[in-house]
This record gives C-alpha cells, structure tokens and sequence, in this order.
C-alpha cells in the first residue's frame, strides 16, 4: 500500500493535470476515471459553438 507522501504526490499531479486542462475549456465536461482506487485518465470534451448567420444572399451570387 503506498505511503502518505506518495498518495499526497499523486493526488497534487491529478490536481494539476485537471487545473491545466479546465484552464483552457470554454464549454465542455473533464471526466477523471479510475479504477480499482486509482486514477487511470483523465478526459476532455470541449464544446465549440458556432453562429450561423443570413447568407442566402452570398449563395445566389456563387450561383
């Protein structure tokens, strides 16, 4: 069983990896898996909304 140090070592890493990824996330979700008590990833899904404008104008003159 790792000892104290350890866990607080591994727990200050996840800690950080999860600051650094939500540092760069507008919309979206960070999922941390783990298994059998221990961190095995950690995942980003970003969401990128886009604006859609009017361009039925543009499409007659590429006509």
């Amino acid at each position: 069983m790792p000892n104290n140090q350890t866990t607080k070592t591994v727990t200050q890493e996840i800690l950080r990896a999860v600051e650094e990824i939500r540092g760069g996330t507008g919309f979206g979700s960070i999922e941390v898996t783990v298994h059998e008590g221990r961190v095995t990833f950690i995942e980003k899904r970003e969401r990128l909304r886009v604006q859609h404008t009017s361009i039925s104008g543009k499409i007659s003159k590429l006509s």
